[in-house]
């Protein structure tokens, strides 16, 4: 694992603790270490597709950058997704 991968993932596990004990604090709701560090590993791996995703939908619309559009076309797309279920 990289040194930005690394990074990225204690970054998120940091934004999803703080969110746990967010939670904790408003509804006494308690979480363990244990769920916060798979938690967030579920996070990061949905954000590592998402961003996958994204780069395809640039690289087909001959963009070198992911924008809105992008985004858009995402949130459509599961959409879609969820209403065939």
């Amino acid at each position: 694992m990289n040194t930005e991968s690394t990074s990225a993932r204690s970054a998120m596990w940091f934004a999803v603790a703080q969110l746990c004990s967010h939670d904790e604090h408003k509804n006494g709701t308690r979480f363990s270490p244990t769920f916060v560090d798979a938690l967030s590993q579920v996070v990061f791996s949905q954000a590592e597709i998402l961003g996958a995703d994204l780069e395809c939908f640039a690289k087909h619309a001959k963009r070198a950058k992911i924008s809105t559009e992008d985004v858009k076309l995402q949130a459509l797309a599961d959409k879609i997704e969820r209403s065939s279920k």
